[in-house]
């Protein structure tokens, strides 16, 4: 994967950054990926995120694909986010895990 050339990646207050998204290419894919979106918690709720997302969407399909995608734990809540911008669940995963304690194997 490379880093995506050509979308704006970060917004800012003054000179503060307070809003990024990471886009990358996934090369013979045909899709593009949005690794991270990031907003500084107390500019949450203003439109930073959709707009940064927009941004990439816009980018991606000015380069030719057709699809993007990213992946995210249930507990961002930004699912709600991604719904609003017309993005859908294609997978869905479960997450195991176990408490270990000394002298116990199951």
């Amino acid at each position: 994967m490379s880093p995506h050339r050509g979308c704006r990646p970060a917004t800012g207050a003054g000179d503060e950054m307070v809003g990024a998204v990471l886009s990358l290419d996934v090369p013979g894919t045909g899709e593009g990926y949005v690794e991270r979106v990031a907003v500084r918690r107390d500019y949450r709720n203003r439109g930073i995120a959709r707009m940064l997302l927009r941004e990439a969407f816009r980018t991606f399909y000015r380069q030719g694909k057709r699809t993007c995608t990213l992946s995210t734990h249930s507990g961002t809540g930004a699912l709600s986010l991604y719904e609003r911008i017309g993005m859908t669940v294609r997978r869905s995963s479960t997450v195991y895990s176990k408490a270990l304690v000394s002298g116990q194997s199951k």
